[in-house]
């Protein structure tokens, strides 16, 4: 995040706020951080420890994570960065977990190194996006036979970057790609668009007219052709909302949602995640300055909020990445986040309570600084997140 120009009043705010959170952490030994993964099987819960049973790289610290499954099979797919800086792999085949170096395979540029990895799947083609060293977006694509790189930022004429907040996701039914990220000295979020042929730089800000974003953690999603993002702003006095910028397939219109539900502002360390119940039903979730865990929701095109802290009864505060999704047919949401503990704020259709699931799997204590993914399939459960 420390650049050598002169950083923005935002950035420096923000920077002098995070290190107040961070150096809590200062006094803990020092520790070899490891992937780990979280699974509910309908039963019960379960971690592993993807970087020991695979003799894979170590993640570097923090490393943001992408992760998601592949149609038809079933199979399960995870992206970190390395300590060495390289684009790392852990595969599932329905069988045994596999490590593969895409970095060397591709012989690629190595990644930025502090976050910034984001990917999707259509069928069993996969496509990875990740920040290089160049300060460029890098695509890192499967067409089910070899992987290749694909600097993006280069084709699309788009700004170099090294914010390492990267969002990426596809839109059904016009099958176009969309990634978003932080331009260099701007606070600027640009988009750079795949319509099938050609790829796209547009700056968001510019066409939205939205404030200045923080280099923090982002969201995003589709809900038909429909674009979402959630993301961290600065108001005009450097209060951090929860902005939300989308596109309504004529225009992009930016909403603070922090003023709509009249919410504290944002912690300027904790994650942000976000999902989509129906097209017109949107659930996001951001951590107030007060450490509370909120749930704002979209309904009937009016925004409210919860506080999920005083609800489920949980007393642990958030910082690092975060992770929610909905589980189907049984309608039942969930969020993970860090950073004593793995936590899941689990809602079952009636009310929210609080699991501390290193505590009931015996697994990983999060290092609270790196990101997190998950996804479900059906109503099973998958998380993946870096631990001490």
């Amino acid at each position: 995040m420390l650049r050598s120009s002169t950083l923005m009043p935002q950035n420096r705010l923000m920077i002098s706020l995070s290190l107040l959170f961070l150096l809590s952490f200062a006094a803990l030994p020092a520790h070899a951080d490891h992937i780990h993964f979280l699974s509910h099987n309908n039963a019960g819960w379960f971690d592993q420890d993807l970087t020991a049973l695979t003799n894979a790289s170590l993640p570097n610290s923090p490393t943001g994570i992408a992760a998601f499954s592949t149609t038809g099979n079933n199979q399960l797919h995870v992206y970190y960065s390395a300590t060495d800086q390289h684009v790392h792999e852990l595969f599932f085949n329905n069988t045994s977990w596999s490590d593969q170096d895409l970095t060397a395979v591709t012989r690629g540029p190595l990644s930025l190194g502090l976050g910034g990895i984001s990917g999707f799947a259509i069928g069993q083609q996969l496509h990875v996006f990740y920040l290089g060293n160049d300060l460029h977006v890098h695509q890192l694509f499967f067409n089910t036979a070899t992987w290749v790189d694909q600097d993006i930022t280069a084709v699309a004429n788009g700004p170099v970057t090294d914010f390492n907040s990267l969002v990426a996701f596809h839109t059904v039914p016009n099958n176009q790609f969309h990634v978003f990220y932080l331009a260099n000295n701007s606070n600027d979020i640009h988009e750079l668009s795949f319509n099938g042929t050609n790829w796209t730089d547009q700056n968001l800000r510019m066409t939205a007219h939205q404030e200045p974003a923080a280099g923090s953690w982002m969201a995003g999603f589709a809900t038909g052709n429909q674009e979402h993002l959630f993301f961290a702003a600065f108001s005009p006095k450097d209060r951090l909302h929860l902005a939300h910028l989308f596109f309504n397939n004529s225009k992009w219109v930016n909403q603070d949602v922090s003023a709509k539900v009249h919410s504290l502002p944002l912690s300027p360390s904790a994650g942000i995640t976000a999902f989509a119940v129906t097209a017109g039903q949107l659930e996001a979730y951001g951590v107030t300055n007060d450490f509370d865990v909120h749930q704002f929701t979209l309904k009937s095109n009016t925004w409210t909020d919860e506080d999920l802290t005083g609800l489920a009864g949980q007393q642990d505060f958030s910082i690092g990445g975060m992770v929610a999704y909905r589980t189907a047919p049984n309608n039942q949401f969930h969020l993970f986040y860090p950073p004593n503990d793995i936590d899941q704020l689990f809602f079952n259709g009636t009310s929210w309570s609080d699991i501390d699931l290193t505590t009931l799997t015996g697994g990983g204590i999060p290092n609270g600084k790196g990101g997190m993914a998950g996804f479900a399939i059906k109503n099973l459960q998958y998380a993946f997140y870096v631990a001490q």
